[in-house]
């Protein structure tokens, strides 16, 4: 199923005029950006991060061939960046954080366990029904260098045996500022994919287009992103998308455009 065949139906043109800065990395954009030009929307380009395997992969192979219970993978980046360490032979339950993550998983030929329908998170994940009896169990997540361990810190609370392979590391790209000023000058509505992008974006603002970001609507993938915005000063009402697929981002748009 192609990523258009996924799109809501819903009203033609429902981004006409809107202007969306897209932080994705610019290799994960592409289709994001053709989804919001046939909308009626323009996509601003500023990709903040990189997305890199591993320096030392080593550690990652070893682990993911440690003859695990079940393998837990945290984005589709982590399932693309495992595919060249992975072992022949794979666990029999394998779960995924969320649609996009399930739908690589499927593209690279393996069966889901366990993956939250709607939401993408790992709150929605730990409260799947396969993952509360896990003690005694082996599980390994899949994921990137740093980020949360609330997975790793529940599982574990419950009575599993947890590690963590790390597949690839998220590097931040450096703008000058006249760069980041202009994009935001051009954007109406702000997009990012987890709370060390939007700390980035902000990082990144000139003092001078500072109070301009802050009063423009967001897209953020969880409440607690958007409880993060909060905290850095972002005043405007903001949309938290349904899962990060490029259809759920542009609805999302076009509920943050409306307010």
């Amino acid at each position: 199923m192609t990523e258009d065949s996924q799109r809501p139906a819903l009203s033609a043109q429902r981004l006409s005029g809107v202007r969306i800065l897209v932080t994705r990395p610019a290799a994960q954009a592409d289709t994001l950006c053709r989804m919001i030009e046939s909308e009626g929307g323009v996509a601003v380009r500023l990709p903040l991060l990189a997305i890199e395997p591993v320096m030392q992969p080593a550690t990652a192979r070893q682990r993911l061939a440690g003859g695990h219970d079940g393998w837990i993978f945290t984005s589709a980046n982590a399932v693309r960046h495992a595919l060249p360490l992975l072992p022949p032979a794979w666990p029999r339950q394998v779960a995924a954080i969320g649609p996009a993550t399930a739908t690589a998983l499927a593209a690279a030929g393996r069966e889901i366990a366990a993956t939250p329908v709607a939401a993408a998170s790992s709150e929605a994940l730990l409260e799947l029904p396969e993952l509360q009896q896990v003690e005694g169990r082996r599980l390994l997540i899949v994921t990137g260098e740093g980020g949360r361990h609330l997975l790793e810190e529940t599982l574990a609370a419950r009575g599993a045996a947890i590690e963590r392979a790390e597949v690839y590391r998220r590097v931040s790209l450096p703008y000058p500022p006249d760069d980041v000023a202009a994009a935001l000058r051009k954007s109406d509505v702000v997009t990012v994919t987890s709370g060390t992008v939007l700390e980035h974006l902000v990082r990144l603002t000139p003092e001078g287009s500072r109070a301009s970001l802050l009063k423009k609507p967001l897209v953020a993938p969880s409440e607690r992103v958007v409880e993060q915005a909060r905290a850095l000063g972002f005043a405007r009402p903001h949309a938290i998308a349904e899962a990060m697929s490029d259809a759920a981002v542009c609805a999302a748009c076009a509920r943050a455009a409306a307010r």
